[in-house]
């Protein structure tokens, strides 16, 4: 008899688990592959560049959506989750042309507020790149919704492969952070085209339910998104990004690139597993939630086989990282592997906290979420301060990834009590009964 969680289909769960992973572990092999070439053709001023483009990028995708992708997932009626994508898209393509217009008038202003002149040209892709990823977003969520896992593995490859191809490409012909940013471009375009194959294959009969009366409904209904969400989400991603500002414009962008890299090493398998896992519990949680049937008992299962997987090469990074970067990249890029050092417990707790980030918008306590946002911001902000004071790169990141730990370890403890919560309100409910 197969074995079961609570409520959760065990043999399910872990195939629509591995589904993703499969295919989207072939896309972050790929992608961390080629850093082992990247490194040696980009310098760590090109990926200071691309790293504080990206940082860009991070904050205008929130506003371009107003986070309303996120609520796709929600509604009980497909029409309501598909006029959400629509929201969504529409509002994307209204931001990102907006955009389009302070870059043209404020370019060059924007690149010296960022401390990188370097940046100005690259600022005219940021638009473009704001839609893709912004749609990209909601028919995601939408293949989320439907259980549409191979297709999410698909857009996934698809984007990591069209990505490496290009940034491989042209940074072997032309110097500088063109081959980057186009790289990331084109992955987005490539997964985006995916989404939207198979949104009009399987769903076109769909459309015909959208309209502008049912769009305000909807924007009305998950009003909570924008006004808590939106800035949750900018708050949350500049937050994160911080380091890259700080040291683009204190301690220039080369070392900005080396942070950048072990980041971005670090968080491509981070977000394999966590956003994974993460898409399938969302689904399977917000069902069980509708059905008003306990949710703690699966939360705890996941938690306890995270931890159980992830601490031994948590502790080999923490005790190795220098030189396993010194290996993989070469000499040049070893100064990576320290700072990367220095926040490796945070990003323990981004593994851990990763699977259950939805349970705040299930429970409509994105106020409470944005709050410790803030208050994450500041202690990372105050933290990297006093690195900046004393000249000292390695006391700004660890700072940052002391305060980063601290906090993401109470929001993991936040969210298994909004868990219980509910399960004894529902006990209660059920009681009366």
């Amino acid at each position: 008899m197969p074995v079961r969680f609570p409520g959760i289909h065990i043999s399910d769960f872990l195939k629509n688990v591995a589904t993703l992973i499969s295919g989207t572990t072939l896309a972050q092999i790929i992608s961390l592959a080629i850093y082992l070439v990247i490194t040696r053709i980009y310098t760590p001023d090109d990926l200071g560049v691309y790293a504080l483009f990206m940082s860009i990028i991070t904050i205008t995708v929130i506003i371009a959506s107003g986070r309303y992708e996120l609520a796709v997932m929600l509604p009980k009626k497909d029409t309501d989750a598909v006029n959400l994508v629509a929201l969504g898209a529409v509002l994307s393509l209204i931001t990102s042309v907006l955009l389009l217009i302070i870059v043209l008038g404020f370019h060059h202003r924007i690149a010296l507020l960022l401390g990188n002149e370097k940046i100005d040209i690259w600022l005219f892709f940021v638009p473009v790149a704001t839609l893709l990823n912004g749609i990209y977003q909601s028919l995601n969520y939408w293949s989320n919704r439907f259980k549409r896992y191979r297709n999410i593995t698909a857009a996934n490859l698809g984007q990591s492969l069209a990505n490496s191809a290009v940034k491989l490409g042209v940074g072997a012909v032309v110097n500088g952070p063109l081959g980057l940013i186009t790289g990331t471009l084109t992955g987005q375009l490539a997964g985006f085209s995916i989404f939207g194959t198979s949104f009009f294959r399987n769903n076109s009969n769909m459309l015909k339910e959208v309209s502008f009366a049912k769009v305000l409904a909807v924007a009305r209904e998950y009003k909570l998104f924008p006004r808590y969400n939106m800035l949750h989400g900018i708050i949350n991603n500049f937050s994160g990004s911080l380091p890259v500002f700080v040291l683009t414009s204190y301690f220039g962008s080369a070392v900005a690139g080396l942070y950048s890299l072990g980041l971005t090493v670090l968080f491509r398998p981070l977000n394999l597993v966590g956003g994974a896992l993460k898409q399938v519990l969302s689904q399977q949680i917000i069902q069980k939630e509708n059905a008003g049937e306990p949710i703690l008992p699966n939360l705890k299962q996941i938690l306890i086989k995270l931890v159980q997987f992830s601490i031994l090469p948590f502790i080999i990074l923490g005790l190795f990282a220098p030189f396993i970067f010194n290996i993989l990249f070469g000499d040049e890029w070893e100064e990576a592997g320290r700072y990367t050092r220095l926040i490796v417990i945070w990003l323990f707790f981004v593994l851990l906290s990763a699977p259950f980030t939805f349970l705040p918008d299930l429970y409509r306590r994105q106020r409470k979420a944005m709050i410790l946002e803030i208050v994450k911001m500041v202690a990372r902000g105050a933290g990297l301060a006093v690195g900046v004071y004393y000249k000292n790169t390695y006391l700004a990141v660890l700072l940052f990834g002391i305060t980063s730990a601290l906090l993401s370890a109470y929001q993991l403890l936040w969210y298994f009590q909004l868990a219980v919560r509910a399960d004894m309100h529902k006990h209660k409910i059920q009681s009366h009964e």
